[in-house]
């Protein structure tokens, strides 16, 4: 029986005998020790995934976290573009209208100045802007120097044109070398353009009592007649639009008026072109008075115009610093 063990069952009913060879209990203690080897193996196989799916967990939480975080700043980004978008629109949209006002201005300049034509269109702004302001510039230094709008600051319009007439106190008909200014007496008499005064008295040949004579640039020559008062005096340089006196009733007169007259070189000309003369009209004086040479005169204002432009070129400034 030494190979035989026995298990005792007791009960109500009674008790039981079962008996086994010694093989068959060993066998049961491999398989206890297998089934606890299983048991220690599998429950440490469980604590390591579940300590591997806390750390999965942890880490998805994490990568939760900053896909959101990354997602949040780039819906603030794309906000904040579409923001800078409507602005940029809008500033885009401003700018189109300021260049549209721009180009309008432009062309209106350039009408006026008289550049017309589709070779404006092919030139960019810049290069229309420079032509605009030394076209501009020429202009307006011929109407600076050459005699051009009203010698009396207030007029009520012109008693006496040029031409010929029956002088009224003599009664005979001579030539009126000039064109007489309805205004009060005193009223301010400007220099229609820059010069030298060249005669500042009381002339009683003439007739024209307080008369003053400028000479002007290019051969060009103005006189001022019947004045009340002279603010001048022989060889004071004067600009346009200068007060050099005041409208009065001096010499033969019959009231108070301003004899104003054009000469060029020493020869009289109709001076109603040139009181009309301006930006908005400039080629008009061209065709209305023929008896000046105005093309050698424009080449000499453009020839001037060029000098300036070279002398406050680029290329020329950074010459003379280097």
């Amino acid at each position: 029986m030494r190979n035989h063990f026995t298990i005792t069952i007791s009960d109500v009913y009674g008790a039981k005998h079962y008996s086994f060879k010694q093989a068959i209990r060993k066998f049961a203690w491999l398989w206890v020790s297998v089934l606890l080897v299983f048991w220690i193996v599998g429950g440490v196989s469980l604590y390591w995934m579940l300590f591997e799916a806390r750390q999965i967990e942890a880490d998805h939480k994490i990568a939760l976290e900053t896909l959101q975080s990354s997602v949040a700043k780039t819906q603030a980004d794309y906000e904040d573009l579409l923001k800078e978008k409507v602005l940029t629109e809008r500033e885009l949209s401003q700018k189109s209208d300021q260049l549209a006002f721009l180009d309008q201005t432009l062309q209106g300049v350039e009408d006026l100045i008289g550049l017309k034509g589709n070779a404006v269109d092919s030139i960019d702004y810049q290069d229309r802007m420079k032509r605009v302001q030394l076209d501009s510039l020429g202009k307006r230094l011929m109407l600076e120097l050459v005699p051009s709008g009203a010698a009396v600051k207030n007029y009520k319009g012109l008693t006496s044109p040029y031409g010929y007439r029956k002088h009224p106190i003599t009664g005979v008909r001579q030539l009126h070398g000039g064109i007489d200014y309805k205004a009060e007496m005193g009223e301010p008499v400007l220099a229609t353009a820059d010069g030298v005064v060249q005669y500042a008295a009381y002339n009683k040949s003439s007739g024209y009592g307080n008369l003053i004579s400028i000479a002007h640039s290019n051969g060009f020559r103005t006189r001022y007649g019947h004045l009340k008062s002279m603010a001048v005096k022989v060889g004071d340089y004067v600009s346009k639009g200068q007060v050099i006196g005041a409208v009065g009733s001096s010499g033969r007169s019959t009231g108070p008026h301003l004899h104003y007259e054009v000469w060029f070189l020493q020869r009289r000309l109709n001076p109603e072109p040139f009181q009309d003369w301006g930006l908005a009209n400039y080629d008009s004086i061209f065709e209305q008075v023929k008896k000046v040479p105005w093309g050698s005169l424009s080449q000499a204002i453009d020839h001037q115009i060029r000098l300036v432009e070279k002398q406050f070129s680029p290329q020329n400034a950074s010459s003379k610093v280097n």
